[in-house]
């Protein structure tokens, strides 16, 4: 890799930590968009150093949140891929694929939480019931935002 492919991976792998996405999606990421062609699975391994298991499975992660997109180059039969350069797109996609099934589950968990609280008694329980309310309201407020900022973002 050159000054410029590895700078741009060290960046990826930074904002993939900033989501809690694992190490090889920034890199990949990093990669493809440092790279002025699209590339394929094969490259992603060569320049990254990386097991074509961990490169498969960084590409079909990022293909599921809208991060890259298949390319077919003319004389071809391999698949490449080239970044997303939309940021609502990459937010939305980010937004779809992690938190708002978070959001999804965290009722039934809620819910689970609120069973284990009746086996708890006294001034502790009032303090944790305090919380599990806490809890609620973000709950709502994320369920409140999460379509307002996928509608910001683009999504229909």
């Amino acid at each position: 890799m050159n000054s410029w492919e590895k700078k741009m991976v060290d960046l990826g792998v930074a904002g993939a930590n900033a989501f809690s996405l694992p190490k090889s999606v920034g890199s990949i990421f990093g990669l493809l968009f440092a790279s002025p062609y699209p590339l394929g699975l094969d490259d992603l391994v060569q320049k990254l150093e990386i097991s074509k298991g961990s490169a498969s499975m960084g590409l079909n992660y990022l293909r599921k949140i809208g991060a890259i997109r298949d390319v077919d180059l003319p004389d071809s039969r391999r698949t490449t891929y080239e970044p997303e350069l939309s940021l609502r797109r990459l937010l939305d996609g980010i937004l779809q694929a992690t938190i708002l099934p978070h959001l999804k589950d965290s009722g039934e968990r809620l819910d689970e939480l609120q069973e284990a609280l009746s086996a708890i008694e006294g001034e502790d329980r009032l303090i944790l019931e305090k919380r599990l309310k806490t809890l609620r309201s973000w709950r709502k407020k994320g369920q409140t935002l999460a379509p307002v900022a996928s509608q910001f973002l683009g999504r229909r």
